[in-house]
């Protein structure tokens, strides 16, 4: 059974570069380039620049497969939470960029096991299938018009953003400003939370979000 997000691959094509980078965003990233939160982590690693795949925990790893692309299944692993200054505590959600939603949706259904919730995503501006994955949901957008998930689509379809909850928003957003990253993108999510986006430019070719209280 998948039991949540377990890491997410991000492509650097200089490491040393996409740890400081991420380090200016407020992540705890080690040597090796991995960033850890309580139940999940982010993986940076030399290739080609973007978020490459996500990796899925299933308690029986062996047996599971994730039947589609950009996803695999791996065993649950706990780690020893970094500590964040931009107070990330999880992953919230990763989206998927897609150009046919009900293909999508047919194809991450069977692969998943799982039937998605349609939303419409008001920060990235876009239709999405959320398949919830214990605390941590997986989303295929598709844009409804200029915004996030438009942009991410224009360079090809695959996963573009990873959303983190934060402990808080606005020390989050000192800390990146005192480190040299210009103010994130500020908007309002469906459910009324307020969030911000890192973009691309300064989270090697991720968009980078965070939810939470002020």
């Amino acid at each position: 059974m998948l039991t949540r997000i377990d890491h997410v691959a991000i492509g650097v094509g200089d490491l040393a570069a996409g740890i400081a980078a991420y380090r200016r965003i407020g992540f705890d990233v080690d040597d090796s380039g991995a960033a850890y939160c309580a139940d999940d982590w982010l993986q940076l690693a030399r290739g080609r620049e973007g978020l490459q795949s996500v990796a899925l925990a299933s308690d029986a790893a062996g047996r599971d497969s994730a039947g589609a692309e950009y996803l695999r299944v791996v065993a649950p692993r706990k780690s020893i939470a970094g500590r964040h200054p931009n107070g990330a505590l999880r992953i919230e959600r990763v989206y998927i960029g897609v150009t046919d939603l009900a293909a999508a949706v047919k194809q991450y259904s069977g692969a998943l096991g799982l039937a998605p919730k349609m939303e419409r995503g008001t920060v990235i501006n876009a239709d999405m299938a959320i398949f919830q994955l214990g605390p941590t949901g997986l989303g295929l957008a598709h844009p409804v018009g200029p915004g996030v998930a438009a942009d991410a689509l224009s360079r090809g379809p695959g996963p573009f953003q990873v959303l983190f909850r934060t402990s808080g928003m606005d020390a989050a957003a000192k800390w990146m400003a005192d480190h040299g990253v210009p103010p994130p993108v500020r908007g309002i999510r469906n459910t009324g939370e307020h969030a911000m986006l890192v973009p691309p430019l300064h989270a090697c070719g991720v968009y980078i979000g965070f939810v939470g209280p002020a």
